[in-house]
């Protein structure tokens, strides 16, 4: 199956999977989730490889972040860390997201739904982070 067509195909079955009749993409490109009140996600693929980019604002980056909160963010980014191949980076508006690559030849639209309720949990954790909670 074409990357295209695949892709298309992972997005309607996620689609069905969180209940929507259909999951449009954006006019600008990809495709947009609202997740409860405070999460959105975007799905952008298609292209010429087998990936599909999740991305998931989260908050913005506080002007002073302490060193606790600078850490939990940078060791979210290791090599063993429990959040890959998601990491954290922030956007050109200093907003922090999570983003992942993920390969599509096997993915399932439930599979994907899960992925996609795993990010809004962790961003919860991120954003207790982001406003100076647990050092």
């Amino acid at each position: 199956m074409a990357t295209l067509a695949r892709t298309h195909a992972l997005i309607d079955e996620l689609a069905r999977t969180i209940g929507l009749a259909d999951l449009p993409p954006e006019p600008e490109g990809g495709w947009h989730l609202s997740i409860g009140e405070s999460d959105d996600v975007y799905l952008y693929g298609g292209g010429e490889d087998d990936e599909l980019i999740v991305v998931m604002p989260i908050a913005p980056l506080p002007s002073h972040p302490r060193f606790a909160t600078v850490q939990y963010l940078l060791r979210a980014n290791l090599f063993d860390s429990d959040s890959s191949p998601f990491q954290i980076a922030t956007d050109e508006s200093a907003m922090v997201v999570q983003w992942g690559r993920l390969d599509i030849v096997d993915l399932t639209g439930t599979m994907l739904a899960k992925i996609i309720d795993n990010l809004a949990v962790r961003a919860d954790e991120i954003r207790t982070h982001l406003e100076d909670g647990p050092a």
